[in-house]
Parts: structure tokens; sequence; C-alpha cells
């Protein structure tokens, strides 16, 4: 009876999502710019979201609402009470994405209509944004991919979980994403990452660093182009930091049972089993990494 009980609800289960298709519903708002910088701050739940830089001076909109339904019907139902609101105060563009109450419809209906970490969500909003070169993005998020491109001001992003990507982005980069992925590329500015086990990939041509995490592998290429200290901490993620040949700086490493690796010439002041205190160069900046229980290396490229 059990057996059969599975195979009936599984039948159901098939049924009721074959009967499910999926619909989108597109938006666009253009902006004209006047002013010199401008500045992004965007809300949103569940989706991706792309912002890249391009050679205009216009801020160009584009989403588009997936939904997930049995029909069209219900489906632009859902979609109508999805809010995408614009406020343009001169250079400050806020938008958020607004989930507005339905009549007759339970907060179990949100719920799965946004899905949840064990589930498939029933729809999500994605964002595609281009905008000037000198911009400012700010980004907060639940579960998001989110990619920026191309921008000359600064970034910080708020993820619950999900991906994070840029690239090209000449500002500070400060990144909240307790779980998934971060990778960043050919940054010029200071990078801050916060996060709990999430992998981390990073190469920078200018700026500091300062990053810490629970666990998850840490892989950092940088040109030591900066007056501040590097800071890197994590509990039970492998460090690997890499420098360039003619670069010059102090390193001060711990780490209670990983182990630690130098692949270049540097001056030891101090050693022992946790701790690595040494110079390369002449003068630069201190690279203090600690690593509770994963191993360090410290390179060339």
């Amino acid at each position: 009876m059990k057996q059969i009980f599975i195979l009936v609800s599984s039948i159901l289960l098939f049924s009721i999502s074959a009967l499910a298709g999926e619909f989108t519903f597109e938006y666009q708002k253009i902006i004209d710019v006047t002013s010199d910088h401008v500045n992004i701050d965007l809300t949103m739940f569940k989706g991706k979201v792309t912002v890249i830089g391009s050679n205009s001076d216009r801020v160009i909109i584009d989403a588009v609402k997936t939904i997930r339904a049995s029909n069209r019907d219900e489906a632009e139902e859902v979609a109508d009470h999805i809010e995408i609101k614009v406020a343009d105060n001169s250079a400050n563009l806020i938008i958020e994405t607004n989930y507005l109450k339905m009549i007759n419809r339970s907060q179990s209906f949100w719920t799965k209509f946004l899905g949840s970490s064990d589930s498939e969500a029933y729809g999500q909003v994605d964002y595609y944004i281009q905008v000037p070169p000198q911009t400012s993005v700010k980004i907060n998020s639940m579960e998001a991919i989110v990619e920026v491109a191309s921008l000359e001001g600064n970034v910080d992003i708020k993820n619950n979980s999900g991906l994070f990507r840029a690239e090209y982005v000449y500002g500070s980069v400060t990144v909240s994403q307790p779980v998934g992925m971060i990778d960043l590329n050919w940054i010029e500015g200071d990078i801050r990452i916060k996060s709990n086990s999430s992998k981390i990939n990073i190469k920078q041509l200018m700026g500091a660093i300062d990053l810490a995490t629970y666990s998850g592998e840490v892989h950092i290429e940088t040109e030591l182009e900066s007056p501040k200290d590097y800071y890197i901490e994590t509990t039970s993620g492998a460090v690997t930091f890499s420098v360039p040949t003619s670069a010059a700086g102090a390193l001060n490493v711990r780490t209670e049972t990983g182990n630690i690796k130098t692949e270049f010439p540097v001056t030891v002041k101090s050693v022992s089993r946790k701790n690595f205190i040494g110079n390369f160069g002449a003068g630069g900046p201190t690279i203090n990494i600690v690593s509770t229980t994963g191993d360090v290396e410290v390179s060339e490229f």
C-alpha cells in the first residue's frame, strides 16, 4: 500500500509539473544622465543581475519577469504583482523589486513562488542594466547571480547566497556573501570581502585587500600596489597568495595546524611551526595571513 501511495504521489507531482509552463514579461526604462557620476542602488530577491558600463550618457534598465504557472492568466496575475519601481533622483537611481499583496493569496503562496533552498522557484526577475562608465553600484539580494563589468566607480554587494563576478572595475569592491562563489578579475581598487564558505578568486591590479571567511579556498593574485597592508583570515580554508617577481613587502603568516609554504626568496626574521615572519624586496606593505587549519602558500607569478 505504501509503495502504491508513493507511486500515485509521484504521478500527481509529475502531472502538475507537466501542466506548468514558463512565461516571461519584459520591462524597460531608459534614463538620460547629465551628471558626471551615477549611483545605482538595486534591491532584488532572486534572479540574475548584470550591470555593465557602456559609452553612453543613458541608463538602460531591461528586466524580465519569468513566471512558472499553469496558464497565461495565472502568470499575468503574478507578474502584475511584482513591481519594478525606479526612483530617479538626479544621478541617484533607486531600483526596487517589490512583491505586492495579492487578494486571496496567502503568504505561503509567495513562499512557494519564490522557492527555497530545497525547492524550485516559480519565478524570478532578471536585470540587465547598461550604465555610463562612471557609475557606482550597490546591490542587495537574497539569492542571485550578480555580474558587473567595465565600471569606474565603487561596487557594494550584499548577497545571501549565489555568485558574484566582477571584472575591469576601477574603484573599491565590497562584498558580503556568506555562501557561493566570488570571482574578481582586473580590479583597480581596495577589496573588502566578508564570507562564510564561498570559494574566492581575486586578480587585482591595484589596491589593498581585507578578507575574512570561515571556509572555502582563497586564491589571490595581486600586484601589491598599495600603501595599505593586506589582511586575509580564514578558519579552515587554504590560502594561495601570489605577487609579481618585482614586488616588495613583508610577510606575517600564521596557522595553527596547516602548512606554510613560500615559493620565492624571503629574508626570514622569525619562523616556527605556527608562524612565519619575513621580508622580500625593499619596503612595501605587510601581508597578514591567518588560517587556523588551512594551508598557506605565498608565491610569485
